[in-house]
């Protein structure tokens, strides 16, 4: 009979030390996925708080078509809680990105594109054959500035007419 409580006891602390061998792992993983879940919250926060609008009447938007290459002029407005970085500002024309032929400016004159501030584009092309009262799709992707280690993003789509 000793010698069945002895290997009881051991076979009983053997199990002990498996379980919390296991439980152990189990925690470190759960902080491991709270810890992912909440880098996910903070980005989905980011992305909600990063707002842009167009600013302005659709129907009457500014193109020249008397100077080359063509200028197409639109504004923006930050309408989320986060600054906008013009910088990375992403434009598409009719489906075709023209983000290499803009030029955005915070007016009034600022250095900082806040919801007080809005975003002056103009975008030029030599390859445009618009003509007065045409219908344009416009997008535009924004990105917010970092904020606590996120950045958030916004697009935008609309359909315009130009006005020449």
């Amino acid at each position: 009979m000793a010698d069945g409580g002895a290997s009881t006891f051991i076979l009983l602390v053997t199990a002990l030390l498996v379980s919390g061998s296991v439980s152990a792992i189990l925690i470190n993983q759960w902080g491991d996925m709270s810890s992912a879940l909440e880098e996910n919250r903070k980005g989905k926060e980011a992305d909600a708080q990063t707002s842009v609008s167009f600013a302005g009447d659709a129907m009457e938007v500014e193109y020249d078509d008397s100077v080359s290459p063509n200028v197409m002029t639109f504004y923006l407005q930050n309408t989320g809680q986060y600054v906008l970085d013009e910088s990375t500002l992403v434009v598409i024309v009719d489906g075709t990105s023209v983000t290499s032929s803009i030029t955005a400016t915070i007016v009034p004159t600022g250095t900082v594109w806040n919801d007080v501030k809005l975003l002056k584009v103009e975008v030029f092309s030599n390859s445009w054959t618009y003509q007065n009262n045409d219908g344009v799709s416009l997008s535009v992707v924004v990105s917010s500035e970092v904020t606590s280690g996120y950045r958030g993003t916004d697009t935008m789509n609309i359909e315009v007419r130009l006005d020449v």
